[in-house]
């Protein structure tokens, strides 16, 4: 079961950022929203409600409307997400019937104007490999409002760009948020980049939720082992240079107790028998046995242990 237990809301007009290693399951969490793992995995879940609407229970041809028109959606490879032999314009009206088309360029064009595209009536005409990876996304972007979206899911949007480039970005999607009331879900594992655009943070470690609350409370004050781990993992300008971070051998997950608990430092015996469950402790909700003591691992020296 890559996915277990996963439940949250997001508000229009806000974001809401799921971080966790590689393999944590976020991706797949965003993909299963707007139903893109069909063929390769199951979702088995109790419901997942979009304006009302119980997506689980949308035809194939439902869905379709949805994605083109509720739901936006920007992936993280720039260059994988698109066919370099067709032009960007035609790649991104093919979802719009041919009578709509003309009318959807000219809102494209805008768009694309709008995202920060020079000569943006000239690069709906371009292909793909002829525009920088920035551009690129930025042309996925202005793409994925074409339908006038209430939820738009970004998933690692800026992780194959240069750092210039991604700060662009990010202050392009909030202002897309405020100005356009969507809701956003940000899929990512840098911190530092979901602080800038998120209210509120889930931490998914091993396919389930380690902790939620407001993205400010989370990075300063962790209350997960797993969570103060992936902040500490974080390079700083003022640590000690040439310090390794410490890493734990991965185990088996266990089927009975926390997920963690093989790498966790904190670990007691009843970590690896007795599942813990998510808990409200002091604004957020965060699923320890060990809840009281993870600030004494905040208080170690950088480096200690980063265990991720």
């Amino acid at each position: 079961m890559a996915v277990k237990g996963v439940t949250f809301e997001i508000e229009p007009a806000t974001c809401l950022a799921i971080v966790g290693e590689s393999g944590s399951g976020k991706s797949t969490t965003a993909l299963a929203i707007s139903r893109l793992l069909e063929g390769r995995a199951h979702t088995d879940a109790h419901e997942i409600l979009f304006e009302g609407q119980d997506i689980l229970q949308a035809s194939k041809k439902e869905m379709r409307n949805l994605r083109h028109q509720r739901i936006g959606t920007v992936f993280q490879d720039p260059i994988a997400s698109w066919n370099l032999s067709r032009k960007v314009g035609t790649q991104l009206l093919d979802a719009f019937p041919k009578s709509e088309r003309q009318l959807k360029r000219e809102k494209l064009i805008e768009y694309m104007e709008n995202v920060g595209i020079d000569k943006a009536s000239q690069v709906v005409d371009m292909y793909p490999f002829m525009l920088s990876g920035g551009m690129m996304q930025r042309a996925m972007i202005a793409g994925s409002l074409l339908g006038n979206p209430a939820l738009l899911i970004a998933d690692e949007p800026t992780s194959a760009l240069d750092v210039t480039v991604q700060a662009d970005l990010l202050l392009l999607l909030s202002e897309l948020r405020r100005e356009h009331g969507l809701a956003m879900l940000l899929v990512s594992h840098n911190l530092p980049v979901v602080s800038q655009i998120a209210q509120r943070t889930l931490v998914m470690y091993s396919g389930e939720i380690v902790e939620e609350g407001l993205t400010s409370t989370l990075i300063n004050s962790p209350k997960h082992p797993y969570t103060v781990n992936l902040i500490r993992s974080m390079p700083s300008m003022d640590q000690e240079r040439k310090v390794k971070l410490y890493t734990n051998e991965v185990h088996n997950i266990s089927s009975e107790g926390c997920n963690y608990a093989n790498r966790c430092p904190l670990a007691i015996s009843r970590c690896n028998t007795e599942k813990p469950k998510l808990e409200l402790v002091q604004g957020v909700n965060v699923a320890c046995h060990r809840t009281s003591e993870v600030g004494t691992l905040m208080e170690k020296p950088h480096g200690t242990h980063a265990a991720i």
